[in-house]
């Protein structure tokens, strides 16, 4: 229980740590930090269309050494930006590309014969699949934490009202993002009470007991939380939509930044599906 206990008070602590830097960062002077949110997000919308389209890996490289650059113009760590990109990637596109680079799913000119009856190999065309799906994933996740990290939560949601959202889609998106630290302080502050209580080490089975009890006693109090804190919204007045304060001026430095990065991703496409 004491491992289980430990990791997991570091895994949150980690996740709060990781999320008061980008908010840092988002307040900082720098490239992307001074453009509007709508322009940015119209941009990001656009960038990741492309690479999604994109067919060739020169092309998904040069779309992912954009963010890059972009990151460090605006004073962002490319070691703290690459680590957010590559802690996820891995994970979530590993079971999708794994299988593909093998014959059964890709035919083609095998590189490495794993079994011979059946027969079973890695093939070219298959890591060549494998890759072009691994690298899209990855510059399409870097543009959108490029998004998140630079642009203050708030500024995002605004961005979002301005284009119509639907005001009750802003409110659950904002809602869940700020419960999700409410939740992570409440679930720290259980696992030091019962560290604090700890008088002796648990077997493997009293401490999956244990944490199955801590996980049910959080999911009772999100309930009860959640409910209180809808009540308390409607006696203050809400009507399924909330109003910004925040107020945007689309500068003449915007319209140049969305301008360029729309041709920029014309030329992209364009070379990428006529010239390549």
């Amino acid at each position: 229980m004491s491992k289980l206990i430990d990791k997991t008070v570091e895994e949150v602590a980690s996740f709060i740590r990781e999320a008061v830097f980008s908010e840092r960062y988002a307040g900082r002077e720098g490239f992307l930090q001074s453009v509007d949110p709508r322009a940015k997000l119209i941009a990001l919308l656009i960038s990741i269309s492309v690479v999604v389209g994109a067919r060739h890996i020169a092309v998904i490289l040069f779309l992912y050494f954009l963010p890059l650059v972009m990151a460090a113009l605006s004073g962002i760590p490319l070691r703290y930006f690459i680590k957010r990109v590559w802690v996820f990637v891995p994970i979530f596109t590993g079971i999708i590309a794994l299988p593909v680079i093998f014959n059964v799913i890709t035919p083609g000119r095998p590189i490495i014969v794993l079994w011979n009856s059946p027969y079973i190999a890695v093939t070219a065309e298959g890591l060549h699949a494998a890759a072009i799906f691994t690298l899209r994933v990855a510059a399409a996740v870097s543009y959108a934490i490029l998004l998140t990290i630079t642009t203050k939560w708030s500024d995002v949601m605004k961005a979002l009202s301005d284009f119509r959202v639907p005001g009750i889609v802003i409110t659950i998106t904002t809602l869940t993002y700020r419960y999700i630290f409410l939740l992570l302080s409440i679930l720290l502050d259980s696992m030091y009470s019962r560290r604090s209580r700890l008088c002796r080490k648990l077997g493997m089975v009293e401490s999956w007991k244990e944490a199955g009890k801590n996980m049910g006693a959080l999911f009772i109090k999100t309930q009860m939380m959640g409910e209180d804190l809808y009540y308390a919204m409607l006696s203050r007045g809400y009507l399924h939509s909330a109003r910004s304060l925040n107020e945007f001026e689309f500068r003449k430095s915007d319209a140049l930044f969305l301008t360029s990065a729309i041709l920029l991703m014309a030329v992209v496409f364009i070379g990428d599906r006529w010239f390549i």
